[in-house]
């Protein structure tokens, strides 16, 4: 689990504090440099920004603490902008998908009931055939009887 900057920042102070009351010779000068190798991976990027851009040996361990908390808003803020985008890129292809089922049905629908209006006009064309038929038979026999 990623630790954020104030957890890791009350672990570093615990340890140094640690450390000072074992008057174990720490220098407080190298405070900075410590807390910067202490921190997650995630931070490297930052980490070496920072190297780059300030004087560490003078740089006081409330500005950098500071400026990391800072950061870490931003990152977090970003993060969240994703993950909304993602999440109503998820919303509106559910909605698109629920309305291209919704169009597929109506298709269906529609096509099965101009299947059954063409299965209907089939079946009283053939039932009219079949009369025409019969009445044309009835003519022949008629038409042989009176000759």
């Amino acid at each position: 689990e990623e630790e954020s900057i104030d957890n890791a920042f009350a672990k570093f102070n615990t340890i140094i504090t640690s450390l000072k009351a074992l008057d174990e010779g720490f220098f407080s000068n190298n405070c900075v440099r410590k807390f910067l190798r202490a921190l997650h991976t995630k931070w490297r990027a930052k980490v070496t920004v920072i190297e780059e851009s300030k004087n560490l040996t003078t740089l006081p361990l409330d500005e950098l603490i500071g400026n990391l908390k800072v950061y870490e808003e931003v990152i977090k803020k970003v993060f969240e902008t994703v993950k909304g985008k993602k999440e109503q890129s998820r919303s509106l292809a559910l909605k698109v998908k629920e309305n291209v089922l919704d169009v597929v049905i109506q298709i269906t629908s529609l096509e099965n009931v101009q299947n059954r209006q063409r299965t209907m006009i089939k079946e009283h064309l053939l039932e009219e055939h079949g009369a025409m038929m019969e009445k044309m038979k009835w003519k022949r026999l008629k038409m042989k009887l009176v000759l």
